[in-house]
């Protein structure tokens, strides 16, 4: 007996049948055109099936990947955006989202997935980077290396360490730099260079470029990549290996591998603004309009998604301070203004900037009042440090000594660096104030005691405070820091020589008592008698040498005079002591009376000789200024005269030589 058969079910499976094999063989298409990377083709097909299969929510899914492939990220999100209903496309929208500089946006949509992917995640640390919340992306990355066993770890690797290096840069040196190896990419030896460079290993970030460079050109080709894909790769590395030639001083092959990437004009945006940007540095004021050209070009919008904030601001500090190279002081104003609005944070940068413009306008009271008064509202200590030093130099450009010690003194610990103590010691001494330098000097030791720093600087400020109560003649401060240093270097014999002079001139006993400490002196070849006739005391500058020279043969010395010898006088043959000698004996020749010239046609006379070419006696006289007031004044104007002087060409064989008997 047969089975019940319902012949409407049955066309039913044979129209489902149907529509998985056009469907499967759609699939195996796509398949083909996906390795051939024709993504336009797959599209045309996509389209094409959709109508027949509108549940078949893999085909809208695939065509937005073919326009992201496409660099169509506008129309993928416009697509996404039509087909939400049917699906939610979270993972393919954050993308967008990211791809369209909307990374806040994009978080958020990550951070909704209740179980994210592994892809979510690798999506989520690239938006982490973008927002440059760099720890956060350290953690993420770190986790999904450990997560992942797939091939895709040495891009993963290289990211992590594109990490580390922006944590570098924000002065965050905690973590390990990892360790090239053979296998590692180059991407992953330029990101270890540039952490080398943010922790100034400018030389090994150097050879490390050169390694990627290398590795770069042999992978592209291997690849079988064009001259111009090679180029475009090689961009970043070697606009990094310019700046660490730049950083290293040298600064013309810095220069050629700049203009080398500017000439290939890179798409790079990026780059090309980095390289532009770094050329106008090396230039300075050099090269204007060339500089000038090359800053246009870091004016992009379009930069703003490409660098950095610490780029960005960089570059735009750099615009500042060419205004002001080049005196265009209103656009400086303007453009200080906008980045003082835009990066609060570089307020610093921005009235140093504003200072300089005022000291240029020769305003250097108003400059000093603007530098003040940043400096007392500042709270910042390393931003209150540089502005009080600026101050402090144009302070004591007009000689206003107090106003800067002023300055100095409310620095707050600052105050106790070596550098800082040395130039309010110098300013104290100038006004006489030596109390104040001693306490400042009492206040730093006490500071750097607790502070529990090396020995060195403490010896330094114990010397120079014993220097400075030696001169004011207090030799009894002078042996106390005499003694400290003695006990910190009980080695020095230079210290323990200057305690016994110190105690000499109070305390003899003491003196004889460190003196046993001294080593003993060898005295075979040694004036005893200099050294008792001389002041060794008050140094050795004051110390004459001595005329005498040791006899080494062991008899007495002897000073002779040389004596000059008399020369013998000459009398000329025809001498006579009865005529009395001519008194213009030591004149010239050509000044004596009886001196005769020779006749020449370059006399004075023709008012042709010596003197400038077109010189003559008639027009010197005339222009003479003691002549001009004797002379009458015309009564019309002159008008040229016809004979006035004039080059003139002599034709040859004019003057014929007089035969001889005419």
């Amino acid at each position: 007996m047969g089975g019940f058969k319902n012949p409407r079910l049955l066309g039913h499976l044979a129209a489902i049948m149907s529509k998985i094999s056009l469907l499967n063989s759609v699939f195996s298409e796509i398949e083909k055109l996906d390795s051939a990377e024709e993504y336009k083709r797959i599209i045309k097909l996509v389209e094409k099936h959709i109508p027949q299969f509108p549940e078949e929510l893999s085909l809208v899914q695939t065509k937005v990947v073919c326009l992201i492939h496409l660099n169509q990220i506008e129309d993928a999100y416009n697509y996404i955006l039509k087909n939400e209903a049917s699906q939610k496309f979270a993972f393919e929208k954050a993308y967008c989202l990211y791809r369209l500089n909307r990374s806040e946006e994009a978080l958020e949509l990550i951070n909704e997935e209740p179980n994210p992917a592994q892809s979510f995640k690798e999506l989520k640390a690239q938006i982490l980077y973008k927002l440059e919340r760099y720890n956060e992306c350290f953690d993420m990355y770190r986790d999904i290396i450990k997560q992942s066993k797939d091939s895709f770890t040495n891009e993963r690797e290289s990211n992590l360490t594109a990490v580390i290096s922006q944590l570098s840069k924000l002065g965050d040196n905690k973590y390990d730099i990892p360790t090239v190896k053979q296998h590692n990419t180059y991407e992953f030896m330029y990101n270890i260079a540039c952490v080398l460079i943010e922790r100034k290993e400018i030389e090994k970030a150097q050879d490390l470029l050169d390694q990627a460079a290398k590795s770069c050109k042999n992978t592209l080709e291997e690849e079988e990549a064009t001259e111009e894909e090679i180029q475009e790769e090689l961009t970043a590395i070697k606009v990094q290996g310019g700046y660490c030639l730049q950083k290293l001083g040298r600064d013309k092959e810095a220069q050629s591998e700049y203009t080398e990437v500017l000439k290939y004009k890179p798409k790079d945006i990026g780059s090309l603004a980095i390289a532009s940007n770094n050329l106008v540095v090396l230039n300075r004021e050099h090269n204007v309009f060339d500089s000038k050209k090359k800053l246009k070009s870091t004016l992009s919008d379009e930069l703003t998604h490409k660098l950095n904030t610490w780029q960005l601001k960089r570059v735009m500090l750099n615009h500042c301070r060419f205004a002001l190279i080049t005196n265009q002081l209103d656009q400086c104003t303007q453009l200080c203004d906008n980045i003082e609005k835009k990066y609060p944070d570089l307020i610093e940068d921005i009235i140093l900037l504003k200072a300089v413009m005022l000291w240029r306008q020769n305003k250097n009271s108003e400059a000093i009042d603007l530098l003040k008064k940043f400096v007392y509202q500042q709270k910042n200590p390393t931003a209150k440090l540089n502005c009080t030093l600026v101050a402090v130099k144009l302070l004591l450009m007009q000689n206003d000594t107090n106003e800067a010690i002023t300055l100095l003194e409310n620095l707050g610990e600052f105050k106790y660096k070596l550098g800082i103590v040395s130039t309010l010691v110098t300013l104290y001494l100038n006004v006489d104030n030596f109390k104040a330098a001693s306490d400042l000097f009492n206040d730093t030791l006490s500071w750097y005691s607790q502070k529990e720093v090396d020995n060195s600087k403490i010896t330094v400020l114990l010397k120079q405070l014993a220097k400075l109560h030696l001169r004011e003649q207090d030799p009894k401060e002078a042996a106390k820091r005499l003694s400290r240093l003695l006990e910190l270097n009980p080695n020095n014999k230079k210290f323990l020589a200057q305690l016994i002079i110190a105690y000499t001139q109070f305390d003899p006993e003491k003196a004889q008592m460190y003196s046993k400490q001294l080593p003993p002196l060898d005295l075979q070849d040694t004036d005893i008698d200099l050294l008792e006739n001389t002041n060794w005391m008050m140094g050795s500058k004051l110390i004459k040498k001595s005329t005498l020279k040791p006899d080494f043969a062991g008899s007495k010395t002897e000073v002779e005079k040389k004596r000059k010898k008399k020369r013998k006088i000459i009398l000329p043959k025809n001498f006579n002591p009865d005529v009395p000698p001519n008194p213009e004996r030591w004149l010239p020749r050509h000044e004596r009376t009886g001196y005769r010239k020779k006749k020449d046609r370059r006399s004075k006379e023709t008012g042709i000789g010596k003197g400038t070419q077109g010189a003559s006696n008639v027009s010197s006289e005339q222009f003479n200024i003691k002549n001009i007031a004797a002379q009458p004044k015309p009564q019309t104007a002159q008008v040229p005269s016809e004979n006035a002087p004039r080059l003139q060409h002599r034709k040859g064989g004019q003057y014929k030589k007089k035969k001889k008997g005419k």
